[in-house]
């Protein structure tokens, strides 16, 4: 015969065995719970970025439900790899989009209710071609590890256009404190280091398939065999000053002097006569100076090939319109000086990439690119081929008018000044090798295309290929 307490320790024994059987129950539901919201969360962003990815490729090819699938598919695997999963494509909006279906086993632990009813983890994303958000900055390269790099108080400001950043490292975008990137798009082929709230109106979009170079078909400028026509004597721009006292042209040897050269330009006795020496070493002076036509007064420049480049130092130069070509030597303003030119181009060669823009923050820069011509719309064209990496500056802090395309495939645009630059413009598209946005600058890319009288190359701005949006996803 069982006793009382026998039975009633085994009820209790078999009510506490219960109330653990349900709390395993519920602590299982809720993991699993947990777990599955974490995976749909997780395979969204991979179907966000795997249906802009198959809306890519239906700007660069003639897209079939295969192809995009394809795409989607490829995407989807070396992206997502914790549980087995499918993932179809099709081309939506009479070829105006693509949707993405991902289906994925579950990511459950527990043999409950949750884990028996949910069969796959299933999430849509639809990306679409947008004729908007017209291109009109874009850092080509795909291994530097900042194609855009923004310093402490950095600003961007684009707000109808797209920004591109195709490097596909982690820091892709690399925002320090206070910098801010104001764009209709940005798209970062990598990802992003720093608060992504820098970015308005919207986040920028990582993992973006980069954006070919958009003007990779543009012819360079028709420059012949590169002679200098453009050599001083008596007259010109440093007329007496490159004369010896037999009326010839100064020897190279004799242009050095004792100086020899400060910063890449003549420091010699044409130097001393100016009192120049004090004010190259001493003053704003900026970047590598290569040695070239001097200006230190006020003139007019002729449209030519100016081998050396072009370097103003304390000068005011008016430049007449045309093409300017600058081998083996920048564009170097210095010591205050002003350049200013309405329907110029600059195309930069020479396969030392001595060729480059020098902007010191004291200077003023005015600058239009031309209406017709192989020059036509681009302001600064850099020769592809340049061979050797030197940085481009820009530190002007009155540079305010720069209506035109800026073109520089192989280097690096650092941007130093501490006022607004081209602001006034009309237009400008800038494409880079990268960004070097250093303390405090303002960039700023307006978007007036048509009203413009400068015309706007073929890839860019309003003439830019059609841009790809998440229209549908998380």
């Amino acid at each position: 015969m069982r006793s009382f307490g026998s039975d009633s320790k085994g009820s209790m024994m078999l009510w506490a065995a219960g109330l653990m059987t349900i709390a395993a129950f519920i602590v299982g539901g809720i993991v699993d719970y947990m777990s599955l919201s974490n995976q749909k969360h997780q395979l969204q962003g991979v179907a966000d970025r795997a249906a802009i990815a198959a809306a890519q490729e239906l700007v660069v090819f003639k897209g079939t439900d295969g192809r995009v699938t394809a795409v989607a598919e490829s995407f989807v695997s070396a992206n997502y790899m914790q549980t087995a999963q499918q993932t179809s494509a099709r081309i939506v909006e009479k070829g105006k989009a693509v949707e993405v279906t991902v289906r994925a086993a579950p990511r459950t632990y527990f043999p409950g209710p949750i884990a028996q009813n949910t069969k796959s983890v299933t999430v849509q994303a639809t990306a679409e071609i947008s004729g908007g958000g017209y291109v009109c900055m874009v850092g080509l390269s795909t291994s530097e590890p900042s194609t855009l790099e923004m310093h402490d108080k950095a600003r961007v400001t684009a707000e109808k256009c797209a920004i591109y950043s195709n490097s596909r490292s982690p820091s892709s975008l690399r925002l320090a404190n206070s910098a801010r990137v104001k764009a209709d798009l940005v798209c970062v082929a990598g990802g992003v280091s720093g608060a992504t709230s820098a970015v308005s109106p919207n986040a920028p979009i990582e993992d973006c398939p980069p954006l070919t170079d958009p003007l990779r078909d543009r012819p360079e400028p028709n420059v012949g065999l590169l002679t200098c026509n453009n050599i001083l004597g008596s007259g010109s721009i440093l007329g007496s000053d490159l004369l010896g006292k037999d009326g010839k042209l100064l020897s190279l040897q004799e242009l050095l002097g004792k100086g020899g050269l400060i910063g890449g330009i003549l420091s010699g006795e044409a130097l001393k006569k100016k009192n120049l020496l004090a004010d190259i070493v001493g003053g704003d002076l900026v970047g590598n100076l290569a040695p070239g036509i001097l200006v230190t007064g006020k003139t007019t420049l002729e449209p030519g090939v100016y081998c050396g480049g072009i370097n103003i130092i304390g000068g005011d130069v008016t430049l007449k319109p045309g093409t300017y070509i600058l081998n083996n030597g920048g564009l170097v303003v210095a010591n205050g000086g002003k350049l200013v030119g309405q329907n110029v181009g600059f195309y930069l060669t020479g396969a030392l990439g001595l060729s480059t823009i020098q902007f010191a923050p004291t200077t003023t820069i005015s600058l239009t690119a031309p209406k017709s011509g192989d020059m036509a719309g681009m302001m600064f064209f850099e020769d592809r081929d340049v061979l050797f990496k030197f940085p481009h500056i820009i530190a002007s802090n009155d540079a305010r008018n720069l209506v035109g395309t800026i073109y520089l495939p192989g280097n690096t645009l650092e941007i130093n000044s501490t006022k607004p630059l081209a602001d006034k413009s009309d237009y400008t598209v800038i494409i880079a090798r990268k960004f070097d946005m250093k303390d405090g600058p303002e960039l700023v890319l307006n978007t007036d295309y048509e009203h413009s009288a400068i015309p706007v190359p073929d890839g860019v701005g309003n003439k830019s290929r059609p841009v790809v949006r998440l229209a549908k996803g998380g």
